[in-house]
């Protein structure tokens, strides 16, 4: 980790449809609401952590696709969010962002776009949440450059693990040549349905593999995390004594282990 007091990690696992943006956005809301100024960075070209909060780009405002091609800095595209403490820095709509990856695939060596925006704002925040994309490609590269860490999201569901091999692999990569010190310190079980048995032996074979890496807190199936992106709100706000509200909220107090704000 990083000698700063504001944690940026990357929430990643190159599958889709494992919880990564529901993650991104209720943990950042959960964080805010215990006072952390938080920033959600949307690095996925379907822009969901900026819609599923209702961020509207005002016309000619910059995206974080602007960041990456070093015409835009970072604090300058921030937008706000109906949740205090919580800010998105948008994806773009269209095919801006995979445009974006292409120019960057063109790089012979991967460049510090994304960690460079980062540094130049990182002491406004408690925490820096990048939303990547659900490839392993040169925008995920990006934010593993910049993270001080990985969390990975894992669906209790067969083949679930599967997925952490590629990501371990691509982790390890990174660490040889880009960011000596990057680590998936984080999992986090989502879509659990306790009572079945699939569920209990996705949870156990996590657990016996990554020991505390893995939150106690589990993410339980739950209508109402499924409801509120459509709200443009995160779950806290749309069905705030739900159990996904209550999950969020307890994996926030256990990521931040009795740490406070930064004073303002």
């Amino acid at each position: 980790m990083s000698g700063s007091d504001t944690t940026v990690l990357a929430i990643s696992l190159q599958k889709g449809g494992v919880g990564k943006t529901t993650t991104a956005i209720n943990l950042g809301a959960a964080l805010a609401e215990l006072g952390f100024r938080t920033l959600i960075i949307d690095l996925d070209p379907q822009g969901n952590a900026s819609s599923g909060l209702g961020v509207t780009i005002p016309e000619d405002a910059g995206t974080i696709a602007e960041v990456l091609r070093r015409e835009e800095t970072l604090d300058s595209i921030v937008e706000p969010t109906a949740e205090k403490n919580l800010f998105v820095a948008p994806a773009p709509k269209g095919q801006q962002l995979a445009e974006v990856e292409a120019q960057l695939v063109a790089e012979m060596f991967p460049q510090p776009r994304l960690k460079d925006a980062i540094d130049a704002c990182r002491e406004d925040w408690d925490y820096i949440l990048m939303d990547c994309p659900p490839t392993l490609g040169r925008l995920t590269v990006n934010a593993f450059m910049a993270a001080d860490a990985i969390l990975a999201p894992v669906q209790c569901q067969y083949f679930a693990l599967e997925g952490l091999r590629d990501l371990s692999e691509v982790v390890k990569q990174v660490r040889q040549a880009l960011n000596p010190e990057l680590e998936i310190a984080h999992y986090l079980l989502t879509m659990s349905e306790s009572s079945k048995k699939l569920s209990q032996e996705v949870e156990s074979e996590l657990r016996g593999a990554f020991g505390d890496k893995v939150f106690k807190n589990v993410i339980p199936y739950n209508v109402k995390l499924a409801e509120a992106p459509s709200m443009e709100m995160s779950v806290l706000k749309h069905a705030s004594t739900s159990k996904g509200a209550k999950a969020y909220r307890a994996v926030a107090k256990e990521l931040s282990n009795g740490r406070t704000p930064k004073a303002r």
